[in-house]
């Protein structure tokens, strides 16, 4: 047994409690550090992530946002094609032909075209319409015999012309079919009568109120004529 009042020796080694105290300091501050590498790590990850989803061009990007108050908005808002008003219908919308059309007359009657130029109906009689090409419907027809007189000094033209009928109450549309009918040509010389003949497919029961329309071109009126056909 070691007596304390003996003198210690100064070649024996130090306290083996200071070597354990210095070795768990040296532990913890190697802990500490690896701790605050780990942090570090985790905050530059974290920031990366960040900056790739707000900035999908890549770090250090940056994509400019136009700024509709900027200097030249104004100059390009004035260029802008006008918004069309939707009051004002389609734009290219088709004009409704009823619109042109001259009031009704009878089938005895010789309306004006224009200057020097009379249309007139030659006859409207019941017939048998016959089917031959796709799309036509035979049966009951009505044929209409139409002259225009041109009175002008100068060919008529009729290159445009379209000839309807419409019969019954409720003023059904009829099917024209092509045997029996000889349209206008595509003009009406000076001085002279030109004929024409158009067959519709109409019912027996709605021959008795007919309505053929006249349209010679699309700055002229329509004539149009109301009867029944013999």
């Amino acid at each position: 047994m070691t007596d304390p009042t003996e003198p210690l020796d100064a070649s024996r080694p130090q306290d083996d409690d200071g070597a354990t105290r210095r070795r768990r300091l040296l532990v913890a501050g190697a802990a500490v550090l690896v701790a605050a590498a780990v942090v570090v790590a985790l905050v530059v990850r974290g920031t990366d992530d960040h900056s790739s989803t707000d900035d999908p061009a890549g770090a250090g990007s940056s994509v400019a946002t136009p700024d509709p108050t900027a200097s030249g908005g104004d100059a390009a808002d004035e260029g802008a094609a006008p918004v069309p008003d939707a009051s004002e219908g389609p734009t290219g919308a088709a004009e409704d032909p009823t619109a042109r059309e001259q009031p009704p007359v009878a089938l005895d009657a010789s309306p004006s075209v224009t200057d020097g130029i009379t249309l007139r109906v030659e006859s409207l009689s019941a017939t048998d319409a016959a089917a031959a090409l796709p799309g036509e419907v035979a049966g009951p027809g009505v044929s209409v015999t139409l002259v225009l007189d041109n009175d002008g000094g100068r060919p008529f033209d009729l290159s445009t012309t379209v000839v309807n009928l419409y019969s019954g109450p409720e003023g059904t549309p009829a099917n024209a079919v092509s045997t029996g009918t000889s349209a206008f040509p595509s003009e009406a010389p000076a001085g002279t009568g030109t004929t024409a003949t158009y067959v519709f497919a109409v019912p027996a029961d709605e021959r008795d109120q007919v309505r053929v329309t006249v349209d010679t071109a699309v700055d002229l009126p329509t004539v149009v004529f109301e009867g029944a056909a013999s």
